[in-house]
């Protein structure tokens, strides 16, 4: 056996060799890290308590006779509890001669100091936002804590507090030192944050709580949607033995993506209404075809146990892949009550709508008087089905669901990666950059973007039967309704997906001199039929010309943030170097270099059609630089995962030295990959982005129980994207958790569809973030004459202040806990 051979046999060892390499880096600190490189491993910290109000401070704590200290005490909500941060105040600027101290201690429940700090107090400004950090107690999660301000005869500082009471589990307290009292405040708790370190044994225990909490909604998400997709996939051309078995679910899974939007569309226009039960037997007789079709055709070698056909070690990996990329996105939202952002109210909104009617939604009725719908429904159509055949909470669902098809974009990248370059090593390395290591599409949870993400699950496979189409063999032509029912899908799922896809099939076919140009048409003349009636529907209920030229201020700006984010820029480097490549192989015209360049043009001709405010050229709001870039995910996964197996075959045939040292490297580099992207992953969420808390849920169930269904409610607001008003709080899931649906003054973003609602909701919210005191007698004389019973406050807030509601004598506080309030507008003559 020649050396090369016996390196190549063994390999496996040199790549052990780069794995224990790194993990010896990290575990010494990783010295000489670059600076631009963002650190592989890093503690991954959330909030737990999080009384982020303020208005007063407490006197300043000194020593002395007649000292005194102020103590806040808390119980931490999880293990590892690590830091507080505090905003420090003070009177005057900091004076170079001043010898004040303060000193922040932090004691557990059995009084032990478990970390003291002493600040030099002329370091420090008014207003300065301070971190109290300390080792992380293992053991924190539900233990009393007790925080400690004090300091010298000469300090100036305090910190910021609020002087009402909005912990249930806590209070401020003014400790004197000698004999007296002390001085009063009126500050009842602090504005203070703790943060937790997530723990390896938290993590264990969260994910298997959440597991078994919610493992039977993912178990029948898992059956429910590819179910369409299995039965098409007995029909020709995708009944083929050729099928990698991992593949076949993979495309059946999108599949069922893609159709079950068109099930529930045509069904409402038949006039059916869909019910628990009924999606209930549609499920159980889709089953019973499946069975008997495998019995009929196979026998006991069913069909569906392809995952075990031409099985190999790549399945495995894949395997993996699937269940580690899951685990971190559960871990992602262990701490949500509801999706995050705005865009999550309003996809719960449309499911509730189509709950309640059991179609494909139309009008908002009975949630919202908004009498037109020109959205897409795709995503909701699966959510829907399966809030009616379980009746599980819609907040919990879409949480859920939206993690789980996020965990799954993976295998539909395996997929289309191995229909197009057959080549496995390609295609799991695809999956794997999309599962662990890059920003998007894990991103999407942050906004709670679940249409995109939905058409981008089913997108792989769209692109992938267009390429079979046009550069595939004789049996792919009559893949041309595959080619429909996925376009026709991705349009009802997500327009702006659709219209991304459009030029990509431009740059296939010009590339391929026009091949097969008559089947790709049949397969659009299908789409089309599929998509008809929406479209019809769409151009009665819009102006389109007037929605294609409409056009925000900075909605199309370039999100350089993204290319910053983790360690995505040095993956586009890495497809930059990879260029050098590609020519090669286009020079040497090898076949494999179609696939690179044809992704290359269609990202570049992306960029041309959308960068008109910066070519001068018209643009429009209807698609811009944000929503395009963050799917470029896909094109850039297929494009390395390509090119790196062809790099790797060569680097495979070259000397035996350098093959040493290739494995090396691709030991270190997977290692460290792999380590960075779980620990980003789990730790991936925009604290910007989460609305609603914990502490909003029992709210929301109290209100719907307590409050009159004829009520009116007063919610935070801000104003989010051009002249659309959304809710800042739990507020802002009012109206699609409650039953009946209550009215509030900001319902969900969708209000916009209707101009009436729409000047109504940005005339209050107008008004209201001008009100100064929320205390005064006037303020519940104008909330009544906007017709005005109830307000309710979550516990982000926003421009409605709870300490100053209390004090108004017209309002009645008739919910307090952990920081939300609801008050009642005391009615004229009560």
């Amino acid at each position: 056996m020649t050396p090369l051979a016996q390196i190549q046999k063994q390999g496996w060892l040199f790549v052990l060799a780069g794995i224990l390499l790194v993990t010896g880096w990290v575990a010494a600190g990783e010295p000489a890290r670059p600076s631009a490189l963002s650190p592989v491993i890093a503690p991954i910290t959330a909030v737990d308590i999080n009384q982020g109000r303020l208005n007063a401070v407490p006197p300043s704590p000194r020593s002395g006779p007649g000292g005194w200290r102020i103590q806040q005490d808390f119980v931490a909500g999880h293990d590892g509890l690590r830091e507080i941060e505090l905003i420090l105040a003070r009177n005057g600027e900091p004076q170079p001669e001043e010898d004040g101290r303060f000193t922040l201690t932090l004691y557990d429940d059995t009084g032990s100091a478990i970390s003291q700090r002493a600040l030099f107090t002329r370091n420090f400004r008014h207003n300065h936002t301070y971190t109290f950090a300390f080792p992380a107690q293992p053991t924190s999660a539900g233990r009393h804590y007790v925080l400690e301000l004090s300091g010298n005869e000469t300090n100036p500082l305090t910190v910021w507090g609020y002087d009402l009471d909005v912990m249930g589990s806590g209070q401020v307290m003014v400790v004197p030192e000698g004999e007296g009292d002390g001085p009063g405040t009126a500050v009842q708790d602090l504005r203070f944050i703790t943060r937790y370190q997530l723990l390896p044994t938290e993590a264990i225990s969260t994910l298997t709580s959440q597991v078994w909490r919610d493992g039977a909604v993912i178990l029948l998400a898992l059956l429910f949607i590819p179910l369409p997709g299995l039965l098409l996939m007995q029909l020709p051309p995708l009944r083929w033995r050729g099928w990698d078995g991992m593949a076949w679910w993979g495309a059946a899974l999108a599949l069922g993506t893609a159709v079950w939007p068109l099930i529930w569309y045509a069904f409402t226009l038949l006039g059916g209404h869909f019910t628990g039960w009924l999606l209930w037997l549609l499920v159980i007789t889709c089953l019973g075809v499946l069975v008997f079709r495998c019995l009929r055709v196979s026998g006991v070698r069913c069909q569906v146990s392809r995952i075990t056909h031409h099985a190999s070690r790549h399945h495995l990996l894949l395997l993996l892949i699937l269940i580690a990329g899951f685990a971190v996105r559960l871990l992602a939202v262990r701490d949500l009550a509801v999706p995050p952002w705005v865009d999550a109210g309003r996809h719960a909104l449309i499911t509730a709508v189509m709950v309640a009617n059991g179609q494909t939604i139309s009008d908002y009725a009975p949630y919202l008087p908004v009498d037109r719908f020109p959205y897409h429904f795709g995503f909701h159509t699966m959510a829907a089905s399966l809030v009616l055949m379980t009746g599980w909470p819609l907040e919990r669902l879409l949480l859920v669901l939206g993690q789980l098809l996020n965990a799954l974009v993976p295998l539909t990248v395996y997929t289309a990666v191995w229909l197009m370059a057959r080549r496995r090593g390609a295609a799991v390395f695809a999956a794997f950059l999309v599962a662990i290591p890059f920003f998007f599409p894990a991103y999407y949870a942050t906004w709670g973007r679940f249409t995109q993400l939905t058409a981008m699950l089913v997108m792989p496979m769209l692109i992938a039967f267009t390429w079979l189409l046009v550069r595939g063999g004789p049996r792919w032509k009559r893949g041309w309704w595959v080619v429909a029912l996925l376009a026709a899908g991705v349009f009802y799922i997500h327009f702006r997906v659709f219209l991304f896809y459009v030029p990509f099939v431009a740059v296939l076919w010009l590339g391929s001199w026009g091949r097969h140009g008559r089947w790709l048409l049949l397969s659009g003349v299908a789409g089309l039929l599929l998509t008809l009636p929406r479209l019809f529907t769409l151009t009665t209920i819009t102006e389109p010309v007037q929605t294609i030229s409409y056009n925000l201020p900075n909605y199309n700006e370039f999100p350089i943030s993204y290319v910053n984010s983790g360690w995505d820029r040095w993956f586009i480097w890495l497809a930059g170097l990879l260029l050098l490549p590609l020519l090669i192989g286009l020079l040497r015209r090898l076949p494999w270099v179609a696939l690179p360049v044809v992704l290359l043009l269609w990202v570049a001709l992306l960029f041309l059609l959308l960068a008109g405010d910066y070519l001068g050229l018209p643009s429009t709001s209807l698609v811009n630089l944000n929503s395009m870039y963050i799917t470029l995910f896909l094109p850039l996964a297929i494009f390395l995962g390509v090119l790196l197996d062809q790099v790797w075959r060569w680097l495979r045939r070259s000397h035996w030295v350098l093959l040493v040292w290739v494995y090396v490297a691709a030991g270190v580099l997977l290692t460290a990959v792999t380590l960075f992207g779980l620990r980003q992953q789990m730790g991936i969420l925009n604290p910007d982005t989460i609305l609603v808390r914990p502490a909003d849920l029992p709210a929301l169930a109290w209100l719907d129980a307590h409050i009159p269904a004829d009520a009116k409610i007063a919610v935070n607001s801000w104003k989010w994207l051009g002249e659309t008003w959304a809710g800042s709080d739990g507020g802002a899931w009012i109206v699609p958790l409650n039953q009946p649906p209550r009215t509030t003054t900001t319902p969900p973003a969708d209000y916009i569809y209707d101009p009436a609602l729409a000047q109504e909701v940005r005339a209050f919210n107008e008004a209201a973030t001008a009100v100064t005191d929320w205390a005064a007698a006037d303020t519940a004389v104008w909330l009544r004459q906007q017709g005005i019973t109830h307000l309710f406050v979550g516990q982000r807030g926003g421009f409605l202040d709870p300490a100053a509601l209390n004090r108004n004598p017209s309002l009645r506080a008739i919910y307090a806990a952990d920081g939300v309030f609801i008050f009642e507008i005391e009615r004229l003559g009560d």
